[in-house]
């Protein structure tokens, strides 16, 4: 217990005599923000991708000689150019390079195809594309959507050069040699009020929707970042989760900069790597989102899954039964916390009064409250959509990009309306119900989907899974759940009925079974529910009714 102490002990000491160096208001904007680490801390790693270390003036360097390049490319200020890009150094110089001329990186989730793929880049406005190699067969396929498109830099990772597309009327240039250009500063003045980023939104309801961020928007969750997580420079962040994704960014990039730590960055999440990389990299705080918390419990105990240097893992969505069995076997806390892209991390849990299955607290100059469906505020222990309001200027995102009316629908009555559903307790803490387009409305009845996923993957033979609701042939809609076993494992239809029997309301106990190998997701390791519940019945799925089982005995 002493070695188990002494990491938490060491990190509140710390945080108690440590401070973050603040910038005013017309100083945070991020190329500012990056020459003054360089000048102050020259040699310090802020960065490492594997055995790959970036110091501040490095990354100082790079971003200059991105942001000549682009200009040389003809790149102005307040332009846009998209990253298809994965988790690499060259990313992060791309978004910071382009804010050094003032201009804008819209980066593009890296498993889109088609319409999709061309839509974002398109809509996005953007003159300019650096792609990584691999992605070149799915941009040939509708390069011819592409009008606005001007050049195209390609990213090849590996030794060799990079193979360069023939688009017609479109440049094509190899990173490599993109990035010979000068070491020094541009003069561009940019302003904390300008556009820093586009990020689109994952579109499951329709056309997806650019969030505009500004720099100062981006220093604000950062900032929140490094206090409701008490990051100091002594710290060491660690990621899986996507570049295009504002967590990696709010959470980790940006905040290891504030703070003088380093962040390391992998390509993707793995359960059964995870806790080598924290241990490899001495890592004392990662990122989460809920589905990784369940799939790391239902890996194999190990007598080294407490011997880690982890003193804090910082996501949404944690199972609340799962809290304590994985604070204990994993030797860390969980810090839970709730935000969109458009308002990030307005709500979290209190470092001191943490609440489990709670995602927390208004404490990040947000207010925020939870109302029915004409905007008036409910009673605590009242599900109802979370709106949420800033307290200060400049902080949430500017509107959606070229899309006035959604702005305004985002911003009625003057407050964020998030399209989630959560209650209140009469103290404060906010719990999590689930998205308003998600929810099961069943035989008069509002369902979680959340709550009853929650439930079925308690099961120690299930390692996932998904509920949705599909059309009813009484009106309104049955609970389906799509369900990934363990390895090894079997759990019949009848057991799973009696597990949730006694866990959950008899109304919210799944109709609908189906066993899969693997559950869709996105590249942030976010099951896409829409696709599940667009295929509606298959015939995969075993049918409770049809099985002859009363729920209410």
């Amino acid at each position: 217990m002493g070695k188990r102490d002494d990491k938490f002990r060491r990190a509140e000491q710390k945080w108690d005599s440590w401070k973050m160096q603040e910038y005013s208001q017309h100083d945070r904007v991020l190329p500012k923000i990056i020459q003054d680490k360089a000048l102050a801390l020259p040699n310090q790693v802020v960065f490492q991708f594997g055995d790959n270390q970036i110091s501040f003036e490095q990354l100082h360097v790079r971003t200059n000689q991105v942001a000549h390049g682009f200009r040389e490319l003809g790149v102005g200020y307040g332009q846009h150019v998209a990253l298809m890009l994965p988790n690499c150094a060259e990313h992060i110089d791309c978004w910071l390079g382009l804010n050094k001329l003032g201009a804008v990186d819209v980066p593009i989730n890296v498993a889109l195809r088609g319409n999709g793929l061309a839509y974002q880049i398109h809509h996005g406005d953007c003159v300019g594309l650096v792609a990584d190699e691999d992605y070149l067969d799915h941009l040939d396929k509708i390069i011819g959507q592409l009008t606005h498109l001007r050049f195209v830099i390609v990213l090849r990772r590996q030794p060799g050069a990079a193979r360069l597309p023939r688009w017609t009327n479109i440049d094509s240039l190899d990173y490599r040699d993109f990035v010979k250009r000068p070491e020094i500063s541009l003069d561009v003045n940019v302003n904390f009020k300008d556009l820093s980023s586009i990020l689109y939104t994952s579109g499951t309801t329709g056309p997806s929707k650019g969030v505009m961020i500004s720099h100062h928007y981006w220093y604000q969750a950062a900032a929140s970042s490094v206090n409701y997580a008490r990051i100091t420079e002594d710290d060491i962040l660690y990621t899986p989760m996507p570049f295009f994704h504002s967590a990696a960014r709010g959470m980790t990039i940006l905040p290891a900069i504030l703070a003088d730590a380093k962040a390391v960055m992998v390509e993707r999440f793995s359960a059964s790597g995870m806790l080598d990389d924290v241990r490899r990299w001495d890592c004392s705080v990662a990122n989460y989102i809920g589905g990784m918390i369940s799939i790391l419990m239902k890996q194999e105990p190990n007598e080294r899954d407490g011997d880690n240097p982890l003193r804090l893992m910082v996501g949404g969505a944690a199972p609340a039964p799962l809290w304590q069995s994985f604070q204990q076997r994993y030797n860390t806390m969980l810090l839970e916390l709730y935000g969109l892209t458009e308002c990030l991390f307005n709500l979290v849990n209190p470092f001191d009064n943490r609440r489990p299955g709670s995602c927390g607290k208004p404490i990040n100059g947000y207010r925020v409250k939870v109302v029915d469906d004409d905007d008036n505020d409910v009673p605590p222990g009242t599900v109802g959509e979370i709106l949420v309001q800033p307290e200060s200027m400049f902080l949430g995102t500017s509107g959606y990009y070229k899309m006035p009316e959604e702005t305004l629908d985002l911003t009625r009555n003057f407050w964020f309306h998030t399209g989630d559903l959560a209650r209140m307790d009469e103290e404060g803490y906010f719990y999590y119900a689930d998205r308003k387009k998600q929810a099961i409305r069943r035989r008069g009845e509002n369902i979680s989907s959340f709550e009853v996923e929650s439930v079925i993957n308690e099961h120690d033979a299930v390692l996932e899974c998904c509920v949705v609701g599909v059309p009813s042939e009484l009106g309104e809609e049955d609970v389906k759940a799509v369900v990934v076993l363990k390895e090894g494992c079997s759990l019949d239809e009848v057991e799973l009925i009696s597990w949730c029997k006694t866990r959950m309301a008899y109304f919210s106990i799944p109709r609908y079974i189906a066993y899969r190998s693997s559950l869709p997701k996105t590249p942030s390791d976010r099951v896409e529910k829409y696709k599940l519940k667009d295929e509606g019945v298959t015939s995969d799925c075993w049918d409770l009714e049809l099985a002859g089982i009363d729920l209410k005995k």
